[in-house]
């Protein structure tokens, strides 16, 4: 067996794959990756190679048995589901995601096939946030951008039918309380106990906003002067991160 990556004429990686059966018969398939850098496109090539070995290469079917791809709204669900919350990401992040097709790729691309978005669409969905800041736009990309190689890893399509190029943006330095500012809020914020609490939590325990809205009395060891930040956003976290002092 042997996998040979070289560069593609028009740009990309295209695979070289050969792999010998245990009857004798040797495969082999040359075709571009769905990848455009070389490690992911050598990862991809990885896992085909270990396909043709577990079942050979597929007989080609009949124009009429082929069955036709799911649009962006049909599977939207499942890729919330069976990605974003089977890889356990953080309820932020799904979350994010929900919002993002919901809001920006169903609305633009809903009705489209996942194998005939092509790279007009793109530029079309950039256009329409146009009025957003880069980084917003980026993140909308990202989530087609993912989606689409997650449905190549699935069989669903064979590559990714378009060019997902981010939008430039500049860094801009995190913003922050320094300790002066940091103990005027605090200062400000005693006469009301719900936003004391919540700058305390925020400014002494470094808790995230999602994680002070979720907190319960269970998750408080008065004796131990503990917090377990088990939730954020209402939903079980991967793992209880303690806090104290």
């Amino acid at each position: 067996m042997s996998v040979t990556i070289r560069p593609y004429v028009n740009g990309g990686w295209e695979v070289d794959i050969r792999v010998e059966l245990p009857d004798g018969t040797v495969i082999r398939e040359r075709k571009k990756a769905p990848s455009s850098s070389k490690t992911a496109a050598q990862r991809w090539a990885e896992a085909r190679e270990r396909v043709l070995l577990v079942y050979g290469k597929p007989k080609p079917v009949k124009k009429e048995e082929v069955q036709e791809k799911p649009t962006v709204r049909e599977f939207a669900s499942r890729f919330i589901d069976e990605y974003a919350t089977a890889n356990r990401l953080k309820p932020s992040g799904i979350a994010a995601k929900r919002s993002i097709l919901g809001v920006h790729l169903i609305p633009l691309l809903g009705d489209k096939r996942l194998d005939a978005i092509q790279t007009e669409d793109v530029q079309h969905l950039k256009s329409a946030l146009g009025h957003r800041a880069a980084k917003t736009a980026n993140n909308v990309l990202a989530v087609l951008s993912v989606m689409l190689r997650t449905d190549v890893e699935w069989g669903v399509i064979e590559r990714v039918p378009c060019l997902i190029n981010m939008l430039p943006t500049t860094k801009s330095a995190a913003s922050f309380h320094d300790f002066d500012e940091y103990e005027r809020l605090v200062e400000a914020a005693r006469s009301e106990p719900q936003t004391y609490l919540a700058v305390l939590l925020g400014g002494e325990a470094g808790m995230r906003c999602g994680e002070i809205m979720a907190l319960e009395w269970t998750d408080v060891d008065l004796n131990k002067r503990q917090l377990c930040v088990a939730r954020s956003n209402g939903r079980v976290t991967s793992q209880c991160r303690r806090v104290g002092g």
